[in-house]
């Protein structure tokens, strides 16, 4: 029995020593994934802060192509407004002429007049088409940003600060001002 005793007991020591040995066996294998499972943690960082980064850049590049596709959309009517604008101003003599004609012809024939004053209304209404109003009137109000003040003169008939004489009118393409209207102003 007590060789029974012995042998269960070596039995058992042997179990012990193998399940000891199994047992650093298996830490030291889940020691290892715990390793590979920190050392993956941190490469799924570094992946996701390099993505985060790629993603910042992406954004500001897409605000930077937004923003140049706008500006050179603005540049680009700014730059035709400026030629229709600048062509505009050179043809503008050609109006002042027909008017200086139209005042001359007080003594001509009927005719004459008339055909005078239908050209300075296809003249004008081409300009119209082209977007150009005609601005500063006998009684209009002197304003310095729309008119050239040549000449001032005292007058009870109009009030203070009136246009009393337009010398050239006054041209503007929307907001832009083509030319100023050069006027006399009263008081």
């Amino acid at each position: 029995m007590t060789e029974e005793i012995k042998d269960i007991s070596d039995f058992e020591n042997e179990n012990e020593s193998e399940s000891a040995g199994l047992e650093v066996e298996e830490n030291l294998e889940a020691q290892e994934i715990i390793d590979e499972n920190q050392e993956m943690l941190k490469k799924l960082d570094e992946l996701q802060k390099d993505l985060k980064e790629q993603e910042e850049r992406f954004l500001r590049l897409a605000a930077e192509y937004d923003n140049y596709r706008k500006r050179s959309e603005k540049d680009r009517i700014s730059a035709y407004n400026d030629g229709k604008a600048k062509t505009v101003a050179e043809i503008l003599s050609i109006a002042d002429c027909i008017e200086r004609a139209i005042e001359a012809s007080g003594d001509a024939d009927a005719e004459y007049q008339k055909g005078l004053r239908m050209l300075s209304e296809q003249f004008d209404a081409s300009l119209g088409r082209m977007g150009v109003e005609s601005f500063g009137c006998v009684g209009d109000g002197f304003d310095p940003e729309l008119h050239n003040a040549i000449s001032h003169i005292e007058s009870d008939e109009v009030g203070e600060n009136v246009i009393a004489q337009i010398f050239q009118k006054g041209y503007k393409m929307g907001d832009k001002i083509i030319r100023h209207a050069m006027v006399s102003v009263a008081n």
